[in-house]
């Protein structure tokens, strides 16, 4: 027993070494910084136009946690405007003290813990006062909001004790959604027949736009199961097999826009062909868009507002009930569904189907076939239309629509102006609003040039 005591004794004592050692023999100090320098020193606080208030957060953090509580104080110091504007080779002004309010000057991280709680630095008093907006800030102007570490009870590790937030109320669009592997947009009422769907169905001209981002076009994706899937294809938006907007496919270039219209209302295929002259690129913003028209038979794919391929003479020679575009086929079977068995029949001609669910294909942003074809990227203003948009109106409306609940052809129109949430409004008067299959992400900083806007 005696010896059993000594070797427990002598485990435990080692343990405790062990525990000391991790907690107190450190290979370096403990120091504090701000979390956000740490990863980037300069943050951007890049908003709408129509925003009176923005909110910047930051903490206080620690390298390791501290047996005691660590005292921290912050200060926003306007004399290292100065020292960005030189290693940045800016011009930028200090951010007039009316506009701003940092939440506290003193921060405490407790024992134990590595972050303090949250701060905020508020901007405020954005719009200025009345109709007239008098003393807003600046459109398009960028100030500067040096916020530093000016003390801490402990060591504070250089480098890391400023955050720069580069301000900027902006004209420009400033809200996107970031999708990619695992997320896109669902819409349950497109799912169900009745009012928010029937618009949707019996087309004979359409038209899709958005403005997306690439981040990269992927070669390939872990499944579930943990296997490697070769991807070729980043879907915008649409519906597989029938009328989908889709950069990328098997045999094709992997970064050019195609328009697959090889549903029963389109017939014209894939379009255009194999073209790597018309190859987009990552990181950088893009207006797209495609029409098609059975009437005219003429289909339009357009990049930055402008036609970047056309065909005339394809698709449908003579439109009928039986090719009509149909946007919401789900909503179609929902229908027949739900049809007592007397009225079934009236939905299972050849003209319409609406019994064949396996033709019933939905429609998704970011999404096609399976999660294994996913966007990328970005993305915002995002629309559907049940006409065929003309060059005038692509060029015109790239980044705005204008009263959108008044127009009837306005099938769906999702600002991705959010910023916060899972759930996308739709702006038209059909009110099919979109849900991500998992949380967006949404991306500070976002700003999108008004390439449609110029100099007076």
């Amino acid at each position: 027993m005696k010896r059993y005591l000594i070797t427990l004794f002598a485990l435990l004592a080692a343990l405790t070494a062990c525990e000391r050692f991790d907690a107190d023999d450190r290979k370096f100090d403990n120091v504090v910084y701000l979390d956000v320098s740490q990863t980037n020193p300069v943050q951007l606080a890049t908003f709408s136009n129509n925003r009176a208030t923005y909110d910047c957060t930051l903490q206080a953090a620690l390298t390791y946690p501290a047996g005691q509580d660590v005292q921290v104080s912050l200060e926003v110091d306007p004399s290292l405007v100065g020292t960005y504007n030189a290693r940045y080779g800016t011009q930028w002004p200090m951010l007039d003290a009316k506009y701003y309010a940092l939440s506290t000057e003193t921060a405490t991280i407790p024992a134990g813990r590595t972050t303090s709680d949250v701060i905020t630095l508020q901007l405020k008093e954005l719009m200025g006062e009345g109709d007239e907006q008098t003393g807003a800030l600046p459109l398009d102007e960028t100030y500067l909001v040096p916020v530093r570490i000016s003390g801490a009870s402990i060591e504070v590790l250089g480098g890391s004790d400023v955050a720069y937030y580069v301000v900027k109320r902006s004209s420009a669009i400033t809200v996107a959604a970031q999708l990619g592997e695992g997320n896109w947009i669902n819409f349950p009422t497109l799912d169900k027949y009745g009012a928010n769907s029937q618009a949707w169905n019996g087309l004979t001209a359409m038209t899709y736009e958005a403005l997306i981002y690439i981040d990269q076009f992927a070669n390939s994706i872990v499944n579930a199961s943990g296997n490697t899937s070769t991807v070729s294809i980043s879907s915008v938006m649409g519906v597989e097999q029938y009328l989908l907007l889709r950069i990328g496919d098997t045999n094709f270039e992997r970064q050019q826009l195609q328009f697959d219209g090889s549903g029963s209302g389109s017939q014209f295929g894939k379009f255009p062909g194999k073209d790597a002259t018309k190859n987009l690129e990552t990181g950088r913003w893009y207006h797209v868009a495609c029409t098609y028209d059975q009437t005219t038979q003429t289909v339009r794919i357009y990049v930055d507002g402008q036609i970047q391929s056309e065909e005339t003479g394809v698709g449908i020679t003579a439109p009928s009930k039986k090719n009509q575009i149909n946007l919401a086929m789900r909503a179609l079977y929902d229908l027949w569904n739900s049809a007592s068995e007397a009225d079934k029949p009236q939905y299972e001609t050849d003209d319409t189907g609406y019994n064949k669910l396996g033709d019933a294909y939905q429609f998704f942003i970011g999404k096609s076939y399976d999660e294994y074809r996913p966007l990328n990227g970005k993305i915002a203003e995002a629309r559907v239309w049940s006409v065929a948009r003309t060059p005038e109106q692509i060029w015109e409306n790239m980044y705005e629509i204008a009263d959108p609940e008044s127009d009837p052809t306005l099938l769906g129109y999702w600002k991705f102006n959010e910023g916060a949430g899972n759930t996308v409004k739709d702006y038209s008067m059909y009110g099919n609003d979109g849900v991500a299959e998992i949380d967006i992400v949404w991306p500070t900083g976002i700003e999108i040039p008004k390439i449609n806007e110029t100099e007076e």
